[in-house]
């Protein structure tokens, strides 16, 4: 069944040609934003705060095309809009689990994304400004795990903030939420290096910056690979703490469901 409504929803993405292109084409005015702009900051310097220029483009081009590049709120809309429109009652009805449902949908949508806009973004701009390759061997196994680690985060905390707005009943304001924390805390656009010292740290140990800092500080070898590992770790017991308080807040928000309009 989670297989059957992944592909569902990779066959309704792909209907959508305008909006491919659209995607592929605001994917890499993003990907060129972000790497004028460091180009700008480093302003012709080797290295800022032991950082290069070559692994900043490196960065900001995987960052934005693949782990950047999700839209994190979309499942937050669509559980805001089975509420207001009742349609949640008729979910809670069928012979499946509403989140697990959510979550196959999203897996779909998102690895057509990834195909079809993410790796021909990501290959047209290592073409143009060249990408750097994993740090190592071993860095670049860990990243691949780490991509794992990544893409349930980030639909962990999505499904998250979605079973939320059952207790207050917005969405919106969850999804505002959502994306501001996300934004500045995984280190997608800005690197966790390049904040306060004492903010660093505690962003470093939350689980938004295993989206997108974490996996390419290890692919590009800023931590050695012991640290590296532990970090992945320390990255999949948050997942499983997360996936485990969303099994307990649906199984609270099913003893308490309000429908607006419904």
């Amino acid at each position: 069944m989670f297989l059957a409504f992944a592909l569902s929803a990779f066959r309704v993405r792909s209907a959508y040609r305008a909006q491919v292109w659209a995607m592929l084409f605001g994917g890499s005015l993003d990907v060129l934003a972000r790497i004028s702009i460091w180009t700008a900051v480093f302003g012709g310097a080797a290295t800022v705060d032991g950082v290069t220029l070559p692994q900043m483009v490196t960065y900001a081009v995987i960052g934005a095309a693949f782990l950047s590049a999700w839209d994190t709120t979309e499942l937050v809309r669509e559980v805001g809009a089975d509420i207001r429109s009742g349609d949640v009652i008729g979910q809670l009805l069928k012979p499946y689990a509403y989140p697990l449902a959510l979550f196959a949908k999203q897996i779909g949508s998102r690895v057509f994304d990834s195909l079809v806009v993410g790796l021909p973004v990501l290959v047209v701009m290592a073409l143009i400004f060249g990408l750097q390759a994993p740090a190592s061997f071993g860095h670049g196994v860990l990243f691949v795990f780490y991509c794992l680690v990544s893409i349930g985060m980030i639909m962990g905390i999505g499904l998250l903030f979605g079973l939320l707005s059952f207790w207050v009943l917005d969405a919106h304001s969850l999804e505002w939420f959502m994306r501001g924390m996300v934004s500045v805390l995984a280190g997608g656009f800005v690197p966790l290096w390049f904040f306060p010292a004492g903010f660093a740290e505690v962003a470093a140990a939350l689980p938004f910056s295993w989206i997108t800092f974490h996996p390419m500080a290890t692919y590009l070898g800023q931590e050695d690979l012991p640290t590296s590992a532990m970090l992945l770790v320390a990255g999949a017991a948050w997942l499983t703490g997360l996936f485990g308080l969303i099994a307990w807040l649906w199984s609270r928000t099913t003893l308490r469901l309000t429908v607006q309009g419904g």
